[in-house]
């Protein structure tokens, strides 16, 4: 167990007055001065890209679950764009034995479709019976709107809710791409009134139009939207580097996204961790590492204390059902730090915040009850 002495605890009402906590842990009791340190709930990360099996230049289930809880992120979901696609009953209950000695934890996402081609609807009954926490082409939008309105309602007749990547991969990947998608999944929604709909990484404010419309007619939709689009305007990156799927928009746009996540149109935020080994990502690649760096991201929107504990704890665990955990993560709000992505944990080092400095740093996460990582040695 260990014992925080003055630390503020972030809640669904926001940051407690500083106080004194147990944290039930294997080993000797600790004591921890944690006087201006901030003690959450564990941090939840609806959308990441462990890249295992199959990629491991990029990311194995080690690697990237110590960079997670290097993140403070003690609860990942694992999307199914693997090698093989994560599309049959078979590698999901792998994925997930492989998981369970990893230092966090970890849920699977099963494929909707047969090899992410929008073609073929998966097994969702079986996908669940498997593990499956959520059905979703995550990184492709191939399929047509029928297809996506038959995958809504097997994946509801299975319990389960389908993650839409919003942009139409037929419309390429400008602002009207996401408008499509994201109109498209909304239809099909409309039709399976039974269905649940998550859709992935807004990043455009016509697309949170779409969905604060939604919600107002009674839609069971839900939305996410990372640290980088929430942070970060494609003048801010060198070339605006556009291999990131969605790309890094305008001012407005993402003036429109904090918006959005502080008056729950956006109900989580989630990093869509995508590494990439340094070959693939020179060769065009899309994605960022997120998993280190959201911490001090997310700080520097500087969010009410009750938006954030909802966007990155108690929200995410409803959209997805996650059981309760007693997993805790240590913050210090104050550490100025400069991004260097040679420290990463993670195999994958295409970060757009390389070379930047944030403020607000994961200290220790407490996960499984064990301490699985430190940056700060308690004194027992």
């Amino acid at each position: 167990m260990i014992r925080f002495h003055g630390v503020r605890v972030l809640g669904a009402t926001g940051l407690s007055v500083p106080c004194s906590i147990e944290v039930p842990t294997e080993g000797a009791d600790l004591e921890r001065d944690g006087t201006g340190m901030i003690l959450s709930p564990g941090w939840i990360d609806l959308h990441a890209h462990l890249r295992d099996p199959g990629y491991p230049a990029s990311e194995t289930l080690a690697s990237g679950t110590a960079s997670a809880a290097a993140g403070g992120f003690t609860q990942v979901v694992a999307m199914a764009n693997t090698n093989p696609v994560a599309d049959q009953p078979a590698r999901v209950s792998s994925l997930l034995e492989r998981a369970a000695s990893m230092p966090v934890r970890v849920s699977a996402v099963g494929a909707l479709t047969a090899g992410l081609e929008g073609r073929v609807l998966t097994d969702a009954r079986g996908l669940q019976r498997a593990g499956a926490i959520a059905l979703s082409d995550d990184g492709r939008h191939a399929m047509d709107g029928p297809t996506l309105t038959r995958g809504l309602a097997l994946a509801a007749s299975a319990g389960l809710p389908v993650l839409v990547h919003g942009q139409k991969e037929s419309h390429g990947k400008d602002a009207s791409a996401e408008a499509a998608g994201v109109e498209e999944a909304l239809a099909a929604l409309q039709d399976v009134p039974q269905g649940r709909l998550h859709l992935q990484h807004l990043s455009t404010r016509r697309a949170v139009d779409l969905v604060r419309a939604a919600k107002a007619a009674g839609l069971p939709v839900t939305a996410e939207v990372t640290p980088h689009h929430l942070a970060l305007t494609a003048d801010d990156v060198a070339g605006g580097d556009a291999n990131v799927s969605p790309p890094l928009r305008t001012a407005d746009d993402r003036d429109a996204l904090v918006e959005a996540l502080i008056d729950g149109v956006i109900d989580v935020v989630a990093t869509d961790h995508a590494p990439h080994a340094a070959a693939a990502k020179a060769a065009g690649a899309n994605g960022y590492h997120g998993f280190e760096t959201a911490t001090g991201v997310i700080f520097s929107l500087r969010l009410p204390w009750a938006v954030l504990h909802r966007a990155v704890v108690a929200r995410g665990r409803e959209i997805l059902r996650l059981p309760e955990s007693d997993d805790w993560i240590l913050i210090d709000p104050a550490e100025d730090w400069v991004v260097d992505p040679a420290g990463f944990q993670s195999r994958g080092r295409n970060s757009p915040f390389a070379g930047r400095r944030l403020r607000g740093r994961v200290t220790m996460t407490v996960c499984k009850g064990r301490i699985v990582h430190q940056r700060a040695v308690a004194v027992g």
